[in-house]
């Protein structure tokens, strides 16, 4: 009678044994079971830790977070080579925010600049320079946002053919070379400088104050390390240093301030040093970077500058936009100390003119 046994089933031990386990002694758990047990005990022990934790509103390390962002577009406001910049609203912070939106047909080599523009630009941290605020994407696109300006860039000012007032210039020019400082310290080159990169808008609470932005990180490069190969030159060939107009070129910080040297002429005198090639390809346009030596701006300055501010620009654009990056200013505070100086020359002309109007002469 089987009614008060418990007889076991010999398949179990039989299966167990083909796969090289120790059957389990009556009464006790196997070694696996036991393992299964210890791990949901100790993810039941973690959700509860969790759970607690939450409720007394901490939130314990390794606790993910996970947020969908909505944005409102409400207009284009420029496109580059990769990507359209629009103005959007972000009803959750309620601000306006430029969103950046990567082109459907770029390809997907080029992807990744992208991405890395924003990881870049997200982890700097200077007045001078364009907060990312988001990055992410959706079904149909990448996308990232960042702190929306308002105001004009220098190209904008160029395309009115206006003289901007010297004070002024220098003031753009110096808060330009507060931000490449930064970046050039974390062995960043811009590698796109020029007049529409370069951004202008007011402080929020003091209109009367102008504030520079450096805008658009899309090709910028690391430098110091070994040489990252390319197949093609990425740059505009308006501005371009010699050493990045050919493939493969060792750059360093110094291409920026040559492009901000060929920026500085074009701004100081309206008309840029070869606009007279515009017309030709871009391959022409890279080899007159390489062995054109630039006109004295001077030529192409406003008939009343006094002769010593006009030797002085002629000198800083002289050795800003040498050929020879040994030839340049060593570092963008260098360049900067040199446009200060300007200043000098220009408060010195406007005592010498007091003195004669006292005089009156």
């Amino acid at each position: 009678m089987i009614g008060s046994r418990s007889v076991a089933d010999p398949r179990t031990d039989h299966v167990t044994a083909r796969i090289g386990l120790a059957s389990p002694q009556a009464g006790q758990p196997s070694t696996l079971d036991q393992a299964q047990a210890n791990a949901l005990a100790q993810a039941q022990a973690q959700a509860n830790a969790m759970a607690q934790a939450m409720a007394g509103g901490d939130l314990p390390p390794g606790t993910s977070v996970i947020q969908q962002k909505r944005f409102e577009v409400v207009e284009r406001l420029g496109e580059g080579g990769m990507g359209k910049i629009y103005k959007a609203y972000d009803p959750t912070m309620d601000r306006y925010v430029a969103l950046k939106v990567l082109k459907p047909d770029v390809p997907e080599s080029e992807q990744s600049r992208f991405h890395r523009e924003a990881v870049i630009a997200a982890n700097f941290s200077h007045p001078n320079l364009v907060r990312v605020l988001e990055v992410g994407h959706s079904e149909a696109f990448q996308w990232f946002a960042m702190e929306y300006l308002r105001g004009n860039d220098v190209g904008d000012v160029l395309a009115r053919r206006r003289y901007i007032s010297f004070r002024v210039l220098i003031d753009i020019f110096t808060q330009t070379l507060d931000a490449l400082h930064y970046i050039h310290t974390r062995n960043i080159a811009h590698c796109d400088i020029k007049p529409e990169n370069i951004f202008i808008t007011r402080d929020a609470y003091d209109r009367r104050l102008v504030i520079v932005k450096l805008i658009d990180f899309g090709i910028a490069r690391e430098y110091g390390g070994p040489l990252e190969l390319h197949t093609h030159i990425t740059g505009d060939p308006r501005y371009m240093a010699p050493e990045q107009a050919v493939i493969n070129g060792r750059i360093d910080h110094r291409v920026d301030l040559y492009a901000l040297g060929v920026t500085f002429y074009e701004v100081v005198t309206t008309r840029h040093p070869v606009e007279e090639h515009f017309d030709l390809p871009a391959t022409k346009l890279l080899a007159l970077q390489v062995k054109k030596e630039f006109e004295p701006p001077s030529l192409y300055m406003p008939e009343n500058t006094p002769p010593e501010l006009a030797a002085a620009v002629d000198d800083f654009a002289a050795r800003a936009c040498a050929k020879d990056p040994s030839q340049r200013h060593a570092s963008a505070l260098e360049m900067q100390a040199e446009l200060v100086s300007m200043l000098g020359i220009l408060n010195q002309i406007a005592s010498t003119e007091e003195e004669d109007r006292d005089l009156g002469t």
